[in-house]
């Protein structure tokens, strides 16, 4: 069960994983006011913090009676006029934990960290499936995966944690052996314990996890006992317990959770988000919801694998479809059948799980390459296929027979990779790390300036620079013509309102406009940098 430092290629590995921890926190260094470009990241961070500080993920904001729950940003959600996460509570609640020991500035690095251990375990896994060689070569194609190396910079995401946690589940499970003189229960404790963590971060992608536990149980079943399976589930339940709690405590319901709209109504199915209901039968939206919450749209899907992996990665698509063939071809034992058939299956299910989400918003998909969110809901489907480019490189060098040109050969294919994976993630489009920690950088920057402009009591309206303004300022993150008037309570009740503009001239036109309509305008003009300005709402003064 441990991991043995014996074998010389783990060590490399090992001493690969130390300089990737330090790449991986590329934006975390600098970056003392913990702003993020993410809203969810923003979200993520504020309730860890809050849970450490408070050990809960609710905040109250008494203003929200008055200005009926507009003020919130970005991916957080409203319960009870108080502020509560958008999302699962599984790795606020972990990083929580860990942060009253180590501190907000630590947890930082935890996913940093994560995701260099994922690396070690993933290595460790492939040594029982593949023979050494391709272990380690798709090791190294995993630190240096583009998509990998990119979220493991997002630190308050929670991507990376989940698939690190699922990987450190399945080297336990998959060391079960009940023909063995050794302690099982202990690894099925371990298995289940993390399997369980990655499930409450991400709990709706326990489908395909739930798939791949039944197909080896399946496969493996004469390396398992029942009573492996009793101890596994009960694990779960335990890992689960603290979830229920907190779900009661933030969201009113043991299993309601921070995606729901809690102003549709009392029941779970009334609250699902409306762009999952398909018909009148509330059962038949729930199955919907846990199984393809966004339909199967052929045309999305195709679309969606065009441009975020045969566009961005072609060169590890290319690998993985040419490895893949010579695996199909060659393999003879059955763990490399499995793992071919559990990889297709997988894929194919995210594939249409996530690929049939058609995105709505136009400036993200016209900015965003990498840093978009199809990129991270794919990343099982690149770490999987990771082997089979390793077996497509392996395959190549062997036409070779002297030594040293294997060698040269396999480090210019090294570089070659590593040149593709820099230049999209440090050079290529809008959301390259280099503009987003300039980005980061800005947002200080105007942040300090706004702060120093506006009341502390102040609401700023803003339709995206909630990340900028936030927690230093109280938020509307989003808003629609309707909530003018609610805008012009808040100003009757004393409340300083001011609007945050990243919007043309014309925009603002037509804002001042509908402001006119409850005698109110936008005043005191104030550049902040660039294109963006604030405003104050006031109500029209009119001459007698």
């Amino acid at each position: 069960m441990k991991l043995r430092f014996s074998d010389h290629r783990f060590q490399i590995l090992v001493f690969l994983g130390i300089i990737f921890f330090f790449i991986y926190s590329f934006l975390i260094f600098g970056n003392s006011a913990s702003k993020f470009t993410w809203p969810d990241e923003t979200a993520n961070y504020f309730f860890i913090k809050n849970y450490i500080e408070h050990s809960n993920f609710s905040v109250a904001e008494p203003l929200n009676e008055i200005a009926n729950d507009l003020i919130k940003p970005r991916s957080f959600n409203v319960h009870n006029h108080n502020l509560v996460p958008g999302s699962f509570l599984g790795m606020l609640l972990i990083y929580g934990l860990i942060g009253k020991i180590v501190g907000i500035s630590l947890i930082k690095f935890l996913t940093p960290l994560l995701a260099v251990l994922a690396g070690l375990f993933f290595y460790k896994i492939l040594l029982k499936i593949f023979e050494p060689k391709i272990a380690f070569i798709s090791a190294l194609l995993f630190y240096l995966n583009p998509a990998w190396w990119y979220y493991a910079n997002l630190s308050m995401l929670p991507n990376i944690a989940f698939l690190t946690f699922i990987l450190v589940g399945l080297y336990f499970l998959l060391k079960i052996d009940k023909e063995k003189k050794q302690k099982n229960w202990l690894l099925v404790i371990l298995s289940a314990f993390f399997i369980g963590l990655a499930l409450i971060i991400r709990t709706n992608e326990f489908l395909w996890i739930l798939g791949i536990l039944i197909f080896l149980a399946i496969f493996y079943f004469k390396k398992i006992k029942w009573q492996h399976i009793i101890i596994f589930l009960i694990i779960n339940i335990l890992v689960f317990l603290p979830i229920f709690y907190y779900n009661q405590q933030t969201f009113g319901s043991y299993l309601s959770f921070g995606y729901l709209r809690f102003e549709n109504g009392p029941t779970l199915i009334s609250q699902l988000p409306s762009e999952f209901k398909v018909s009148n039968n509330d059962t038949l939206n729930f199955i919907k919801f846990i199984v393809l919450p966004f339909g199967f749209q052929a045309k999305t899907i195709l679309k969606n694998f065009y441009n975020y992996y045969f566009i961005l990665f072609w060169w590890l698509l290319l690998g993985a479809v040419l490895g893949g063939f010579i695996c199909i071809k060659n393999f003879h034992e059955k763990k490399q059948g499995v793992y071919f058939l559990l990889c297709f299956i997988i894929s194919l299910y995210l594939l249409i799980y996530y690929g049939s989400w058609n995105f709505a918003d136009p400036l993200t998909l016209a900015l965003n390459k990498i840093g978009i969110s199809y990129v991270r809901y794919f990343l099982p489907i690149y770490i999987l296929s990771l082997p089979f480019v390793a077996i497509f490189l392996s395959t190549l060098t062997s036409f070779f027979q002297n030594q040293k040109i294997k060698v040269i050969i396999g480090l210019f294919f090294a570089l070659i990779f590593l040149g593709f994976s820099i230049n999209i993630v440090y050079l290529s489009g809008y959301d390259n790390l280099i503009k987003i920690k300039q980005s980061i950088k800005e947002y200080t920057e105007m942040n300090g300036q706004v702060v120093g402009l506006t009341e502390k009591e102040a609401v700023i309206i803003s339709s995206r620079s909630d990340k900028i303004l936030f927690p230093e300022r109280k938020v509307i993150g989003a808003w629609q013509v309707k909530d003018v008037e609610t805008w012009s309570n808040m100003i009757e009740a004393g409340i300083p309102v001011y609007y945050f503009a990243t919007e043309s001239v014309d925009f603002l036109m037509q804002l001042d406009d509908i402001l006119y309509e409850y005698d109110l305008e936008l005043n005191d003009e104030t550049r902040i940098k660039d294109e963006n300005y604030l405003y104050s709402i006031k109500p029209i003064i009119y001459d007698e």
